[in-house]
């Protein structure tokens, strides 16, 4: 392997990542034409903050999921060194954090007033994760890079909403607990389910289905129920539909909670 800048032959150490440039007057010089390229000077760019660095980490992730918020990347996204980053934030850890404390923000459920009833304000934050799910879908695997469940004063702000919403229904505080957990497990599931579908190659599901028909039909020869599957089956498990019956069977269940015992 070959320096990108002046070609020199690279000796590997035989661990970690392997190196791109022979010396830092090399690194540098890539640096320097990388920004060029962007046609930003180094002085012209925003003055570097967490604000800019969470607004270029939820952009990374927008456009390139997941898997690319790294300290690396979201440096590359400012066209600044890594080492730049950790004046500001201590790690991926406290990014993650950061970020979906920015991106809940952006829904925020009402502090005063909304609709009345346990079962509306359940449904009204469902359907605000669940938009926020549908506007950044790798929101819900950011706690796969990290070694806590993200930490962040909005997000948490919907677990304490949901426990008000069934704080006057007459639950112990564990089955309170339980329920917000198995509202917010609910909308993430169906929302991981949407972004793990199948590869289709730029096609929509119904042409990728339509093209895979021989092979379909060949599998479920033997499965009478399964080889029904069409076009009504296609539509009911589409995500937004899954999560539309699965969220009303949801709230159903909590209501026979809330029912006294009926005379068998």
């Amino acid at each position: 392997m070959d320096c990108r800048v002046c070609g020199t032959a690279l000796t590997s150490a035989g661990r970690g990542r392997p190196p791109r440039y022979c010396s830092r007057a090399c690194r540098s010089k890539a640096y320097r034409e990388r920004v060029a390229e962007r046609g930003v000077e180094p002085a012209e760019r925003m003055p570097l903050g967490v604000e800019q660095i969470v607004r270029a980490a939820i952009e990374l992730a927008d456009d390139a999921g997941a898997q690319a918020l790294t300290m690396r990347g979201v440096a590359a996204r400012l066209g600044v060194g890594v080492m730049s980053l950790y004046r500001y934030v201590s790690g991926r850890d406290e990014l993650i954090d950061l970020i979906t404390d920015a991106v809940f923000g952006e829904r925020s459920l009402p502090d005063s007033g909304g609709p009345q009833g346990w079962r509306a304000r359940l449904e009204l934050s469902a359907r605000s994760e669940w938009a926020l799910y549908q506007a950044h879908p790798w929101l819900p695997r950011v706690a796969d890079l990290i070694s806590h469940p993200p930490a962040s004063t909005n997000l948490l702000a919907y677990t304490d909403w949901r426990l008000r919403a069934v704080a006057g229904c007459g639950f112990p505080y564990s089955a309170m607990v339980q329920i917000a957990a198995l509202v917010s497990s609910f909308v993430q599931s169906i929302a991981l389910a949407q972004g793990h579908g199948p590869r289709t190659g730029g096609l929509n599901r119904r042409d990728w289905m339509a093209a895979r028909k021989e092979a379909f039909d060949r599998s479920s020869r033997n499965l009478p129920m399964v080889s029904r599957f069409g076009e009504e089956a296609l539509q009911a498990t589409e995500s937004q539909a899954l999560f539309e019956f699965g969220l009303e069977r949801l709230l159903d269940g909590f209501g026979l909670m809330l029912e006294p015992a009926r005379p068998s």
